[in-house]
């Protein structure tokens, strides 16, 4: 890449970072085309995007970004990941693709500005999707509006009879 092909990577990249709202960053040496597709796949699917960058390029567009945390885990052979919307969905695909017998790993990340270590990534990866948690939400919050009705409703059905 020739100087104007970098600037016009870094500022691509730059303005993907700026629209994300969690970064993470993995090491994929040693996984194959196949499995890195399928991470890709299933990042995709999360509504996030896999970006395999020179670190030198990835430092610069972090610079001054949520993500500007993540400048000293870039080193080697790594792989940027970011989540467009939810984190979790990411983070399980990320963890999904995490085994034994696989070379990929995960380093560090940052959600929402705060970085977080790999095992903190596995827990956001254990969390319920969006949906799941706002309709546990409206659930307990729905409880003790039901309850009242129910006293209400008891109140009245005892002043009828008496």
């Amino acid at each position: 890449m020739n100087r104007v092909e970098k600037a016009e990577f870094v500022s691509t990249l730059k303005e993907k970072v700026s629209k994300a709202n969690a970064a993470f960053v993995t090491h994929y040496r040693g996984m194959t085309v196949g499995k890195l597709y399928d991470l890709r796949k299933k990042v995709r699917a999360g509504d996030g995007e896999v970006c395999v960058v020179k670190n030198r390029l990835a430092k610069i567009a972090i610079k001054g970004s949520f993500a500007e945390g993540l400048t000293g885990d870039l080193k080697g052979p790594v792989a940027l990941i970011l989540s467009y919307k939810d984190p979790v969905p990411v983070a399980k695909a990320i963890t999904s693709s995490l085994n034994d017998e696989s070379p990929f790993m995960m380093k560090t990340g940052t959600v929402f500005g705060k970085v977080v270590s790999a095992k903190e990534i596995e827990a956001i990866a254990k969390l319920p999707s969006r949906e799941v948690l706002l309709s546990m939400l409206c659930s307990v919050l729905q409880g003790p509006v039901r309850n009242l009705a129910y006293t209400v409703q008891a109140i009245k059905e005892q002043k009828e009879k008496a």
